[in-house]
């Protein structure tokens, strides 16, 4: 895989995981994960993250973490 490929794979990671792209980019990120051991790595740890995140309730994280992960994770989002 050329570091290109895998850096639009990090560019898209949340979009693809919030099924927001369209199809034919969906299916060549698909290709590209099929293909690349670490892309798919990195695809699962975010999954991960993201929903051990979305399991911890308000009150189990300071406000501070919280807000900052918060911030990480809406950067993510938006490259």
């Amino acid at each position: 895989m050329s570091p290109s490929d895998c850096a639009r794979v990090v560019d898209l990671l949340a979009d693809y995981l919030e099924q927001r792209l369209p199809a034919d980019v969906r299916m060549e990120l698909d290709r590209h994960l099929d293909r690349c051991p670490a892309c798919l790595k990195q695809v699962q740890t975010y999954r991960s993250t993201v929903s051990l995140l979305r399991s911890l309730g308000d009150d189990d994280l300071p406000s501070e973490l919280r807000s900052s992960l918060r911030a990480f994770l809406d950067r993510g989002s938006t490259n």
